[in-house]
């Protein structure tokens, strides 16, 4: 079963089951499934934004060609979090949740804050991420970095395939022998439940899943003995002052950050220091949103 169809089972019946007639092939292509307050089902495929009752399979699914009440993009919500939206409430802070599979459900609204604290006040969008779990076959280039060690940068826009790249690079390093630690933050790198992984998981390859980076780090240097660190999406200084502290036990790093070319590191005050360490031997920079784990070049960076 395609991504597409998993990401669809927590949802409503009625909505399930509309949309669960797409067509399977062009399902395939779907990156993206937007429900938005007082506005009709949009779909992602690719770079098209795509009303969804005008793809293949729904055209003549006419609820889908009206807006969605309010109430029901609420109860879209409450279906997704598993109707315990307490569950959630940790992630819902910084404006997703993780489904079981590694789907994404970010989320808009008018928020509530206080005390460095986030509170959604109501639901306005739902943006449901597909996760699909590929083996894109790895170039040469990025696999004689991985090779020579030092540390990799993953730079991509959203949606350009980091996540999927960074399993690949898991299990490549699995293959060399090396112990790593997979951090996974948001459960999507290696989506596991109460029955277990949703993915294979490579032999050599821990997982610390739902803690912040700089926790999960922490615990990875004290406990794990890691030769390598695979974690997601950095971002602030607390994140870079958990790599740092890493590099300082001798661990390599294989990280990913939003970007569109290899300077990343210098051009962002938080990275300062990563930097001037050269924490990174390598950026490898995804070729964008309209090509998913296509990389346009692996490139030194000291």
């Amino acid at each position: 079963m395609d991504g597409y169809f998993s990401a669809l089972l927590r949802l409503p019946p009625a909505l399930r089951q509309a949309l669960g007639r797409l067509d399977a092939g062009f399902a395939e292509t779907v990156t993206e499934i937007h429900l938005r307050s007082g506005r009709p089902v949009v779909l992602s495929a690719g770079p098209r934004q795509l009303p969804a009752a005008e793809a293949p399979g729904l055209s003549a699914l006419t609820a889908l060609a009206v807006p969605m009440p309010h109430a029901q993009l609420q109860e879209c919500f409450y279906a997704l979090c598993g109707h315990s939206v307490h569950s959630y409430q940790q992630q819902l802070r910084q404006g997703f949740f993780t489904l079981p599979g590694g789907h994404r459900v970010g989320v808009a609204g008018p928020v509530y804050w206080q005390d460095g604290q986030a509170a959604f006040q109501t639901i306005t969008s739902l943006n449901l991420r597909i996760a699909r779990r590929l083996a894109p076959a790895l170039p040469a280039t990025l696999r004689h970095a991985l090779k020579a060690g030092g540390g990799l940068l993953i730079v991509g826009p959203p949606g350009s395939g980091k996540t999927t790249l960074l399993r690949a690079i898991a299990a490549e390093l699995s293959a060399l022998g090396k112990k790593v630690t997979v951090v996974d933050e948001r459960g999507e790198l290696a989506p596991c439940t109460g029955q277990g992984f949703a993915f294979p998981v490579p032999l050599h390859c821990e997982v610390l899943a739902g803690l912040p980076k700089t926790e999960a780090i922490r615990m990875a240097t004290r406990a794990l003995g890691p030769q390598v660190i695979l974690c997601d999406e950095l971002g602030g200084e607390q994140d870079a002052a958990a790599l740092e502290q890493g590099l300082y036990s001798g661990i390599e790093f294989v990280a990913s950050v939003h970007g569109s070319d290899a300077g990343v590191l210098s051009q962002r005050p938080q990275f300062a220091a990563l930097a001037r360490q050269k924490a990174f031997a390598a950026a490898a920079v995804l070729a964008g949103a309209d090509t998913p784990g296509v990389l346009r070049q692996v490139c030194p960076l000291c």
